[in-house]
């Protein structure tokens, strides 16, 4: 389905609750974010003029992907980590970071890591932050993150999937599907079951730990994640962020 800008139902909750247990795509052309939505920031393109043809200049367009997460990584020590939430994420890179002597404190929700971002950098003895948020649903927050970073340099922006992409992605659990599903999602994830691929990786992982001592839980952290070598094949997953 095809939405045009200029449409503000869009932006509300109705339009998200309506389209949720839908099994269709949405193109959706607006300026602005709609935080209503949980859509990834790899799916967010601008459109450009490409060329023209003779006379009689029709025009074609060409989409390009607006964000590129590599290019808000960075080689860092951070000084401080800023979350998305308080679930098990959190718990675990408090846990971590705290091994360091790193502060890590939580946003409680993706629309708030902007203000507390701003309010940290206001500060004049603010240093390095590292914010750390689920790359797919955090596309509305990525324009006022994206210009905040252009005027402080020390902030790195980590945007893996989800935790629990992390988690899968750290190789802890023997089973063939993991690979295939981390090397195409979009194969084996339903639209009509999972609002956002967020929470399609959350169901999957507790799937397949769920008769296993890495049984996993989106509220607290099962403190076998916390344990040396499951520590560091997670953190081995992050690039360019020295935690550990």
């Amino acid at each position: 389905m095809f939405i045009d800008e200029g449409n503000e139902f869009i932006f509300t909750n109705e339009f998200a609750a309506c389209i949720q247990k839908t099994d269709n795509y949405y193109v959706i052309a607006t300026r602005e974010g709609i935080p209503s939505l949980p859509y990834s920031v790899n799916e967010i393109y601008g459109i450009r003029n490409s060329g023209k043809y003779g006379e009689l200049k029709q025009t074609y367009q060409e989409f390009y992907h607006l964000y590129n997460v590599e290019d808000y990584r960075k080689n860092i020590k951070p000084y401080q980590i800023l979350t998305e939430d308080s679930n098990s994420g959190y718990q675990f890179f408090k846990t971590v970071s705290g091994r360091k002597g790193i502060e890590c404190k939580s946003a409680e929700g993706k629309s708030n890591i902007f203000a507390v971002a701003s309010e940290y950098m206001k500060q004049e003895q603010a240093q390095s932050l590292v914010i750390i948020a689920d790359g797919a649903a955090f596309g509305s927050e990525m324009e006022k993150i994206t210009n905040l970073i252009r005027g402080h340099q020390e902030i790195v922006l980590y945007l893996p999937e989800s935790f629990e992409w992390l988690i899968l992605k750290a190789n802890l659990i023997e089973d063939k599907e993991i690979s295939l599903v981390l090397n195409a999602p979009e194969d084996y994830i339903e639209s009509e079951k999972y609002f956002s691929w967020e929470r399609f990786f959350t169901a999957f992982l507790i799937q397949k730990t769920r008769d296993s001592y890495l049984r996993y839980a989106k509220k607290e952290l099962n403190s076998s994640y916390l344990n040396e070598k499951i520590r560091e094949r997670i953190l081995d997953v992050i690039e360019r962020i020295e935690l550990d």
